[in-house]
């Protein structure tokens, strides 16, 4: 720009005293796609399987502990790129899509999938919004200002409308639940196919900027803790803090400034109960 306009200029310097910490991207605090990440790892248990993902911020279930994103190619890869594994080889395939890429790029790899009769989970991580590039509505969008009104464009009947008879909706947040049903779909060898499951749960950030709710509860670590450590090597959820003290004692505890309330830890531990958030 300053030598278009022809206008001095000298780049400033920048001196760091010390190089900054390392922040890796991660899903947010509260995040529905943790949990149906969780749900899918919990269902499979020691079984190995393949994750065909897409493009949104739920690609970030590549990380670790979730790591459950094998390939990306382009939008709508997930859904076309499961068949061709499924066809390829044995293993188990769970291919994950967002609401918004689904209605881009989706649905034409799903209509594809059933006339060819691929056999595949396809788990549908619908938060109600374009989460990603933010939070622009879509067909299916639930929440407004003015409240929750039907979607334009119901997700569970086009999926049915592709074809599709396997389809379950689930809210990723019940985790008993939602982990129950895909081992059912996982195990039902009887019935081969495309199976959907549509994994609904707002975004947290969108559903309180859109609705104005307020957040009431956020949890804690109790003393009941035994350090087994599965909220972070299972769970990872980033409101979660390891801290080791001078004596060498170390503690896990979660900060209600990030928590959202979502309760998912809880419902994984014993010793994480919930609090009132405080001012």
């Amino acid at each position: 720009m300053a030598r278009f306009f022809q206008l001095k200029y000298q780049p400033a310097k920048v001196e760091m005293e010390s190089a900054l910490p390392q922040r890796p991207p991660n899903l947010c605090a509260g995040c529905p796609h943790r949990a149906s990440y969780y749900a899918v790892n919990q269902a499979l248990g020691d079984a190995t399987a393949i994750y065909p993902t897409d493009i949104g911020c739920y690609t970030l279930g590549i990380l670790p502990p979730l790591e459950a994103a094998d390939f990306l190619l382009c939008m709508g890869s997930s859904v076309s790129s499961a068949g061709g594994f499924a066809k390829a080889q044995e293993e188990p395939v769970v291919a994950f899509i967002g609401d918004s890429t689904f209605f881009h790029s989706g649905i034409t790899g799903l209509i594809n999938a059933v006339h060819n009769e691929h056999n595949f989970i396809l788990v549908i991580l619908d938060n109600g919004t374009t989460a990603m590039t933010g939070q622009q509505p879509h067909p299916g969008i639930e929440l407004t200002p003015e409240g929750r009104q039907p979607p334009k464009v119901d997700i569970e009947s086009v999926v049915r409308g592709c074809g599709v008879d396997q389809v379950e909706t689930v809210n990723p947040l019940h985790v008993d639940k939602t982990v129950a049903v895909l081992k059912q779909m996982l195990g039902d060898k009887q019935r081969p196919g495309v199976k959907v499951v549509i994994s609904k749960s707002p975004c947290p950030l969108f559903e309180r900027r859109v609705t104005g709710k307020k957040q009431k509860v956020v949890f804690q670590v109790t003393n009941e803790c035994d350090m087994c450590r599965r909220c972070l090597d299972e769970l990872g959820c980033p409101a979660f803090t390891y801290c080791e003290d001078e004596e060498e004692c170390a503690f896990i505890s979660i900060d209600e400034h990030l928590c959202s309330g979502c309760s998912v830890c809880k419902q994984i531990c014993h010793a994480i109960k919930p609090k009132k958030k405080t001012a």
